[in-house]
C-alpha cells in the first residue's frame, strides 16, 4: 500500500523533498512497481519531472525496467514528448532502440507526436539510433512521420549516422 503511496505523489509532482524524506526511509521503494509493472520513474518521466527522475537515477532507480507492455522510462518521455527528461535518461545509458511488446521504439512514438520537433531531433542525432526498425505493423519512424504529416523532412538526419 505503502508503495502505491509514492506512485501517487510521482504521478501528481510532489516536492522534490518529499520523494527524498521518503526514500530516506525506505530506499527499496525506488523501483518498485504497480499491477502493470510502472516505477516512480516511469512516472516521473511521462509526466515530465526531471528534478524526480534525476532524484530517481541518483538513488538507484532501473532506467531499463520495463511495464508489462515492455515500455521503459525512455518510452514514456517521448510517447509525452518530454525532450529533457529523455535526454537525461539517454546520457545516463537508456537504450535508444528498445522495443515494446508491439515492437514500438521511443523514435516510434515521437514520430507521432505533433510537438516533437526537439524530441525528433534529439532522438535522430543520437549515434545509435536505428530509425529503420519497424513495429508489429511493419512501419518505420519514418512511416508514421508521414502518415501524420508531422517532421518527416527530420529523418535525413539519421541518414548520416546510417
Amino acid at each position: 500500500m505503502f508503495s502505491q503511496f509514492l506512485h501517487f505523489l510521482v504521478l501528481f509532482s510532489v516536492q522534490l523533498s518529499t520523494i527524498q524524506r521518503i526514500l530516506s526511509t525506505n530506499l527499496d521503494l525506488v523501483n518498485v512497481t504497480d499491477e502493470d509493472h510502472y516505477t516512480p520513474l516511469h512516472r516521473a518521466s511521462y509526466n515530465g519531472h526531471l528534478a524526480i527522475v534525476r532524484e530517481l537515477i541518483a538513488q538507484g532507480a532501473d532506467i531499463h525496467a520495463v511495464t508489462l507492455d515492455g515500455w521503459t522510462p525512455l518510452h514514456s518521455a517521448c510517447k509525452w514528448n518530454n525532450t529533457a527528461v529523455a535526454s537525461f535518461l539517454l546520457q545516463h545509458g537508456a537504450d535508444i532502440n528498445a522495443q515494446t511488446k508491439g515492437s514500438l521504439t521511443p523514435l516510434h512514438l515521437a514520430a507521432a507526436n505533433r510537438d516533437s520537433r526537439q524530441l525528433l531531433e534529439l532522438l535522430l542525432m543520437n549515434r545509435y539510433i536505428k530509425p529503420q526498425m519497424t513495429n508489429k505493423l511493419g512501419e518505420t519512424a519514418y512511416e508514421i512521420a508521414r502518415r501524420t504529416d508531422v517532421y518527416h523532412y527530420l529523418f535525413e538526419i539519421a541518414d548520416y549516422w546510417t
